[in-house]
């Protein structure tokens, strides 16, 4: 499946110690959540030290209330059915 864009969809999500958000892929939520359906694989999570270095990746003038709270279990699922890929934010 490729998008609009030519890019090949994807879910990244946004970590700080046990708090996750939806950062991109919203329009794969709903199945991501339930485990069933086509959501992109692997869902990439960018862990973050602190809310300093979120801020810094997200951006200043965007509130954090622009993206939408995923609840640990989910992530877990995720994590337990090899779907989930945790890394560092790239750099740029």
């Amino acid at each position: 499946m490729v998008t609009g864009n030519g890019q090949e969809p994807r879910m990244i999500l946004l970590r700080i110690n046990e708090t996750y958000w939806l950062y991109e892929g919203e329009e794969f939520l709903s199945p991501m959540l339930k485990g069933g359906g086509y959501f992109p694989t692997p869902v990439i999570c960018y862990r973050f030290e602190d809310h300093l270095t979120l801020r810094a990746f997200v951006g200043a003038g965007r509130p954090m209330t622009d993206f939408w709270g995923i609840n640990p279990d989910i992530v877990e699922r995720l994590r337990r059915d090899e779907h989930l890929l945790e890394s560092e934010p790239p750099l740029d």
